[in-house]
């Protein structure tokens, strides 16, 4: 058997043959096309992180730089404040040793520069470090939090503790839907790895409905939680 027998028995159709070879080049022809259109018109869709990886690469940065800043300025403020010269004491570290008080107490959400210096061992620099860490909390829910205005240290939280009480209805709570990363991460309670975690469960489910969603993320357990709960909100 020759090729040209071969080529003859096998390859050569009749008017029919040749139809309905045609109808299917035809169709599968028209199924890659519509493969093909449909694929550019309608694209899957997928989560786009690129924009919020950049962001979170800018503040990685920018918090090396105000790590590194802060650290500066503490330790100029430390040298200004806190090392008392013989007969020369600053107004900051000056504890008064009177035997008598006044007898009066003030709401520190409420208060200012000026009302804070009537306590015990605050001068114009400590009012104005519990102004400043007031503003940056949204408002104190217990004096204790004191403790944690820098410089701040337990013979002097004691000696004025007694003297001050708080209104927690007045702090100015977070709404987590809402929030930016940039404006989350100014709070004291909202360090860099926290805030990020909750920017990226938020964008994981399009929104929190309830504050107990916070605990479902790995670096938030039950001490962070109770810590920072009183300060947030779902809208």
């Amino acid at each position: 058997m020759n090729i040209s027998n071969i080529t003859k028995d096998y390859f050569s159709f009749n008017r029919k043959e040749q139809r309905g070879l045609f109808v299917l080049v035809f169709i599968l022809a028209g199924l890659i096309f519509a493969d093909v259109v449909i694929s550019d018109v309608l694209p899957q869709k997928q989560e786009d992180f690129s924009d919020f990886e950049k962001e979170v690469i800018e503040f990685e940065k920018e918090i090396k730089l105000r790590d590194s800043l802060e650290k500066m300025e503490k330790e100029k403020k430390l040298r200004n404040n806190y090392y008392i010269f013989p007969g020369n004491r600053t107004d900051s570290a000056k504890i008064s040793q009177s035997p008598g008080r006044e007898l009066f107490v003030i709401e520190l959400n409420a208060s200012d520069t000026f009302e804070l210096q009537r306590l015990r061992g605050i001068g114009s620099s400590f009012a104005n470090r519990i102004i400043k860490y007031r503003d940056r909390l949204g408002g104190y829910i217990d004096k204790s939090q004191l403790l944690e205005v820098y410089g701040m240290d337990a013979e002097r939280y004691n000696g004025i503790k007694d003297q001050v009480n708080v209104n927690p209805d007045s702090i100015m709570k977070i709404d987590l839907n809402g929030i930016t990363f940039k404006e989350l991460l100014r709070h004291p309670y909202f360090p860099f790895e926290v805030t990020k975690s909750i920017m990226i469960y938020r964008k994981e489910h399009k929104k929190f409905t309830d504050k107990e969603e916070l605990l479902r993320i790995k670096i938030i357990d039950d001490s962070v939680f109770r810590k920072i709960e009183p300060y947030v909100k779902i809208q």
